[in-house]
């Protein structure tokens, strides 16, 4: 996807690509939801499936919902391109088998990460300093939301996973305090694998 607006990919299964499930291009991708989707990264024809590469110049993008199985890595990597502007909120998502890593928020990345759930995954955050992530894991981490957007933030959980560094940019928060954050609800987060996946893919209208 490129210089695109009010993108909904949705209850979707994504199987046996060759190398990337999903990529926006320079030119500006705004109002991307990507929700509900089975990302199936199990194939024979590569060493190991990456999730997503976003690289536009002014994207924001909103990550939600999602069953990543058995990927390699990019999951997703954001950013990388100085004087670009890019915001992801990744909320609410089940990593489960992951040998790779999950976030990598490379230069001018903002990145709100909450709610997710990260369930034997080697590298849940490459601990990219390039980018701003605000990654929650802690009551403090969650409450400091409120400031920004005024609710409180869902922490993330990791099981048998990695550990994830201390990922707490303000500027993150500053750049994702737009009125559709705001006014999200995050599910909590114990009860995201079981509800993910009996909802994620297709043919499942919740």
């Amino acid at each position: 996807m490129a210089g695109a607006s009010k993108i909904w990919i949705d209850h979707n299964y994504f199987a046996r690509v060759g190398r990337q499930f999903i990529v926006t291009g320079f030119d500006p991708v705004s109002q991307l939801t990507i929700s509900n989707n089975y990302f199936d990264g199990r194939s024979t024809y590569t060493t190991g499936c990456y999730m997503w590469l976003f690289a536009g110049s002014a994207d924001t993008i909103t990550v939600m919902r999602n069953y990543i199985y058995s990927t390699a890595g990019r999951g997703p990597h954001i950013g990388g391109i100085s004087g670009y502007d890019q915001k992801l909120h990744l909320v609410n998502n089940y990593y489960n088998t992951v040998g790779g890593h999950a976030i990598d928020s490379d230069t001018s990345s903002h990145i709100l990460a909450e709610g997710n759930y990260f369930k034997s995954v080697a590298t849940p955050d490459t601990n990219n300093k390039n980018g701003l992530e605000y990654f929650v894991q802690t009551v403090p981490d969650a409450a400091a939301c409120t400031s920004y957007l005024g609710r409180v933030c869902e922490w993330n959980r990791l099981e048998s996973s990695g550990a994830v560094s201390a990922r707490l940019d303000s500027g993150a928060l500053t750049s994702l305090a737009q009125t559709v954050v705001k006014n999200l609800t995050p599910m909590a987060v114990a009860d995201v694998p079981a509800y993910v996946v009996a909802n994620a893919s297709v043919g499942k209208i919740n």
